[in-house]
């Protein structure tokens, strides 16, 4: 290995953003390692990047699995990590608790970043006592928002974003420190405008859907969108916002929170806007709204 090809990947969190991380890492080579403080998501992430795999790669796939290991403990998962990617839900207290632990545990060379949403890199890394190996890498797929802070060092920027290219992805570099990126405020400003258009009654959800996708050919409108994500990263996310402007605008609608609080949280527990695995919006006649 050269002094900045990273091979081991060590991943603190095995939600859906883990989990997806993970299996893009196997797919193109990485050895993989994996942890979660709940033992079921832990393996619940585990089925899913086996199943990921094996629709991806066929009978390949066990060769890339073997490379995946499973880490109940977070010092088993960072023990010879080149690079570590935390997904912890969007919590500033929480984050620099965990990368304070991941700066105690990792190898001196490793690069340590996080894969927040929103939460800029400098709020982070000065948990740590490496600001200068401390990223933000949001994944989006295929496009991977890579950002520093202003003690993050050229060679951790430049080796993370061979990584990335490394992993198929395609890197966007934010050449200066902002909360929540460029692309992603982008999406931001869309999110937070048809979530209050919808609190507001001013639209049904399923129109302005239907708008977005008929006039920009996406596969799925604003909402389709945010159920993929995640409500309660959705919910996490704004939450942010807010509480860095204090601006009732940015502060999540209560519909947003009740629907979290029972569990109504998108793709992943088969409601959200839409009913999951077959939403509304796939089914024919939806977009043009033509009777069933």
């Amino acid at each position: 290995m050269t002094e900045t090809e990273i091979m081991n990947v060590a991943i603190v969190g095995a939600g859906t953003m883990g989990s997806r991380i993970a299996s893009q890492c196997l797919l193109c080579g990485k050895t993989v390692y994996l942890h979660d403080i709940s033992p079921q998501a832990l393996e619940r992430a585990v089925d899913e990047i086996r199943a990921s795999l094996s629709g991806r790669m066929g009978q390949a796939a066990e060769q890339a699995l073997a490379r995946l290991h499973p880490c109940p403990s977070l010092g088993e998962c960072l023990a010879v990590a080149d690079l570590v990617l935390e997904n912890v839900p969007e919590n500033l207290e929480l984050k620099r608790q965990v990368f304070a632990e991941i700066d105690r545990l990792a190898p001196p060379h490793a690069f340590i970043g996080t894969n927040s949403s929103s939460i800029p890199p400098s709020r982070i890394a000065s948990a740590t006592k490496r600001p200068d190996k401390f990223y933000n890498a949001n994944f989006s797929a295929p496009a991977v928002e890579l950002m520093g802070h202003a003690g993050t060092s050229g060679e951790t920027l430049a080796a993370v974003e061979d990584f990335l290219r490394s992993i198929e992805m395609v890197p966007l570099r934010v050449k200066r420190e902002i909360m929540g990126y460029a692309l992603n405020r982008t999406w931001r400003a869309v999110k937070r405008e048809a979530l209050h258009l919808v609190a507001g009654g001013y639209v049904d959800f399923e129109d302005l859907d239907r708008g977005w996708m008929l006039n920009f050919g996406s596969p799925w409108g604003p909402f389709g969108l945010m159920d993929i994500v995640g409500l309660d990263v959705v919910r996490d996310i704004e939450m942010q916002y807010y509480l860095d402007s204090g601006d009732e605008q940015d502060r999540p609608p209560d519909f947003l929170a009740d629907w979290v609080a029972e569990g109504r949280l998108g793709v992943k527990s088969g409601r959200g806007f839409y009913s999951y695995p077959d939403p509304e919006y796939k089914q024919p006649g939806w977009l043009h709204k033509e009777p069933p």
